[in-house]
């Protein structure tokens, strides 16, 4: 891909199917004037403004693409290679980070079975506290969890200084809740 306009009127991006390369309008493109060259070439497909807000995983909106001439033609070859933004819609499944999650019995008794082995551990000692944070509640353990975005955006959300920030009221999650619940969106990886 050549050098991209960054005020073109147009936008392209990886479609939903992952393989296809679709355009639709830049949210920083200049409005067109009747007849004048910064006139839409072709209609964009099916992105409204909305979309454009939404764009990304989180459903934030779409990433600038400034393309590189120098990477285009090969000549850095330690550069990562200049992928277009993939649009994802609420029915994308992506996997999210769900942090302070409440371990289950078999979790929490692994966890203890791994600590309690080794020749310094011994040589240490066990503290009271150790497992549980300032309330004198278990720590909460981190998963990676695939939902729909639309899941995502409703419990899990944060914005970019990590607060939370979904559209229900926050809930701490247990293992066995995610399982329960979003299970059936895992990738079935390795197995035929």
């Amino acid at each position: 891909m050549g050098y991209q306009n960054p005020t073109s009127n147009i936008l392209p991006f990886r479609d939903t199917d992952n393989k296809t390369v679709a355009y639709g309008a830049s949210p920083n493109a200049p409005s067109p004037e009747i007849g004048s060259d910064a006139e839409l070439l072709a209609p964009p497909q099916g992105l409204d403004e909305d979309a454009m807000q939404h764009f990304t995983a989180t459903g934030r909106p779409a990433p600038k693409f400034k393309a590189s001439a120098l990477v285009s033609l090969g000549g850095d070859m330690n550069s990562v290679p200049q992928l277009l933004p993939k649009r994802y819609t609420d029915d994308s499944i992506i996997p999210a980070i769900v942090t302070d999650v409440v371990p289950s019995e078999k979790t929490a008794a692994a966890d203890a079975k791994k600590k309690q082995g080794g020749f310094l551990s011994k040589l240490k000692g066990k503290k009271e506290s150790e497992g549980l944070n300032e309330n004198g509640e278990r720590k909460g353990i981190t998963k990676i969890v695939y939902m729909p975005r639309r899941d995502y955006l409703k419990y899990f959300a944060k914005d970019e200084n990590g607060a939370y920030i979904g559209s229900e009221p926050y809930k701490k999650w247990t293992e066995e809740e995610l399982e329960e619940e979003f299970a059936k969106y895992r990738p079935q990886v390795g197995k035929k």
